[in-house]
């Protein structure tokens, strides 16, 4: 799961990315994983759009509430 970095004054914490309780501090990469994870969203979105789907595909990338995004 992607979590973005904080947007609070008072807290300084980084994007993470995390799976199994283990994570990984994305400190000089969350901007462009975060750029990776809104193309991939507009892309299949256009997917479905051109492929006449009537009902929501499962996705692959989801924002999950809190500003995260499960990939």
């Amino acid at each position: 799961m992607f979590t973005p970095p904080s947007t609070d004054c008072g807290e300084t914490r980084n994007a993470t990315l995390g799976i199994g309780g283990l994570e990984i501090d994305l400190r000089y990469s969350s901007s462009i994983f975060e750029d990776f994870l809104h193309t991939m969203s507009v892309i299949q979105a256009e997917f479905g759009r051109r492929s006449g789907a009537t009902a929501p595909a499962a996705t692959a990338i989801v924002e999950c509430s809190g500003g995260s995004f499960r990939v």
